[in-house]
């Protein structure tokens, strides 16, 4: 019996994760909020972690200490460490590694194979680097199944049992070929084992690429003693989501990880009156403004002040691409003009893609303003290659628009928080979302979602019409514009203390609404209250990290039996 099965407790020590972003170093999407923040509150949980990700120029810049170096078939990897709260980092760099690009084409594939070596390498090599290895390590989408195959098979040969997690944020569905395999360093003839409906078995790699009909994640899944996702309606119940999709064969390894926010309301809006509060009572004349105080502050004043700097695109070349389509009421640099009136405001974040129905918002909009002429839209941004489509829409149609739209290209921290405190609602027309952290975000600044019923959205937000003054914002049917524009406005018309109630009634079109609002005429500051409150008692990073230690003790149990300590 091995050193891990005699001593290892059911409660992990060590955890290693393995993403391919993760801040505060370089952070592309929502992936990068996830492993970090996991991470830090797992150590508030008595263990020690550390994240593993690609240097992506983090070392050659300077940003992160060399620690170690080794070599690989000749190509000199360089290990950097760094820490973050209470988090060590290892960064990986040499090579592809170094490169600052992080998902782009040509690029991404290269660093996910030398990656994988690496950290094969660093488990081979773990005594003379001077690292301890893991109880758990936890691999991030599919970027990380090579690293996971590789991890594995070291593992087997310096015969250390680990806890094999596999977590899927957004399933891609790529496609792994014998040829990757072999290019990766991975022989198909290599025997090794596995856990497939509950049995272990001692399989080729070739064998365990063809059960995985050469899906990636699947694969991963095959691999690993977990599958994890971010919400149980993508792991079972969407069309597209991962069960139906990689197959209901593996249903025993399946299991939920919520994502978080570290966002608080209170501490969120000291933030922001830090970096307004003079602004703020010169424009309005006085310091403790209201919610209406806010948006009204921000729309006519805040956002064409932007600095210069902002918004900010780490791709020069998209940067570029943005800045030649740009037109009044752009700025050349990517600013905006402010508006020139207050009025009712929806916002949207998150990144350009077909994924999140920017073009279905877009046609809602004009069926918005025939009710609510006033009201006000505004987009929050993160460009990425292969949305150009949806970019030169929001420019058309912002232009169209001048009164009622504005976009920013980037990010802009100067006004991110202050957007989210001072609007009356928050848009995700999402086609699929398999969590949705930008819809926690929303709710916990005050902010009810008018959100597709998908993913991890359709357990975020609790329907108002369904759970009362405790709903969080309105489902609607994904792709269709039409019931898209009619909750928006009556969401926003629900919220809109400075019209009389009859006003309102008049315009609401969803009958239960508009007799919850007859009602109850401070239904929306119960909305708002309710919102804050379900993210701030249920989707906390904290919460994450204990709903993580709870399969690794499973895991553990499993591999271990009755020789492992019961978790507390």
């Amino acid at each position: 019996m091995s050193r891990s099965k005699q001593d290892r407790l059911i409660k992990p020590r060590k955890v290693w994760m393995i993403t391919f972003e993760s801040k505060p170093f370089v952070k592309v999407g929502g992936l990068g909020e996830v492993p970090p923040n996991i991470s830090a509150n797992l150590t508030k949980l008595g263990l020690e972690t550390t994240l593993i990700m690609p240097s992506h120029g983090l070392i050659s810049k300077g940003r992160v200490d060399t620690w170690r170096k080794i070599v690989i078939d000749g190509v000199e990897i360089t290990l950097g460490k760094a820490r973050w709260k209470e988090v060590e980092f290892i960064v990986i760099g040499g090579d592809i590694l170094d490169d600052p690009r992080v998902y782009a084409e040509g690029v991404m594939l290269e660093k996910t194979i030398l990656l994988a070596r690496a950290i094969g390498e660093i488990i081979r090599k773990h005594r003379d680097i001077g690292t301890r290895l893991p109880d758990v390590m936890h691999f991030h989408d599919w970027h990380s199944v090579f690293s996971l195959m590789h991890a594995k098979l070291a593992l087997e040969e310096v015969n250390w049992n680990a806890a094999l997690i596999y977590h899927v944020h957004l399933l891609i569905k790529s496609r792994i070929t014998p040829e990757l395999l072999e290019k990766a360093k991975i022989e198909l003839g290599r025997e090794h084992w596995i856990t497939y409906r509950g049995e272990r078995r001692r399989i080729t790699v070739g064998e365990a690429l063809s059960l995985s009909k050469g899906i990636a994640e699947r694969l991963g899944a095959l691999e690993a003693d977990a599958l994890v996702t971010v919400s149980y309606t993508y792991l079972k119940v969407d069309k597209d989501g991962i069960l139906n999709s990689l197959g209901w064969d593996l249903e025993d390894k399946g299991d939920v990880i919520y994502n978080g926010t570290d966002w608080r309301y209170q501490e969120s809006l000291g933030e922001v009156l830090e970096k307004h509060g003079e602004k703020i009572k010169s424009f309005l004349g006085k310091f403790s403004p209201s919610r209406n105080d806010l948006r009204k502050y921000l729309l006519m004043k805040a956002l064409g002040e932007i600095p210069k700097g902002e918004p900010k695109i780490f791709d020069e070349e998209l940067r570029k691409y943005v800045l030649d389509i740009l037109a009044p009421p752009f700025k050349s640099d990517g600013r905006v003009e402010a508006f020139r009136s207050d009025g009712p405001l929806a916002i949207m974040s998150g990144r350009i893609s077909k994924q999140k129905g920017i073009d279905v918002l877009l046609e809602a909009i004009p069926r918005v303003l025939r009710d609510i002429g006033n009201a006000k839209f505004l987009f929050l941004l993160l460009p990425v290659w292969g949305g150009e489509k949806y970019i030169c829409e929001l420019v058309e149609t912002t232009r169209d628009y001048p009164e009622n739209i504005r976009v920013i290209f980037g990010i802009a921290p100067s006004v991110f928080k202050l957007a989210h405190l001072a609007a009356d609602a928050f848009a995700a027309p999402s086609r699929w979302e398999p969590f949705g952290i930008m819809a926690l975000e929303a709710m916990v600044t005050g902010n009810p979602v008018v959100a597709s019923k998908v993913g991890g959205l359709s357990e975020i937000v609790l329907d108002i019409r369904e759970h009362g003054a405790e709903g969080t914002g309105l489902h609607v049917r994904p792709n269709d514009p039409y019931e898209l524009a009619n909750a928006i406005r009556d969401i926003l018309l629900v919220m809109d203390i400075n019209q009389s109630i009859d006003a309102r009634l008049s315009k609401i079109g969803d009958e239960t609404l508009r007799e919850m609002l007859k009602n109850n005429p401070g239904l929306g500051e119960k909305i708002r209250e309710a919102s804050i409150r379900r993210v701030e008692e249920k989707f906390t990073w904290i919460n994450a990290a204990e709903m993580a230690l709870r399969i690794y003790a499973n895991v553990l149990r499993r591999s271990y039996g009755d020789m492992a300590e019961t978790l507390n």
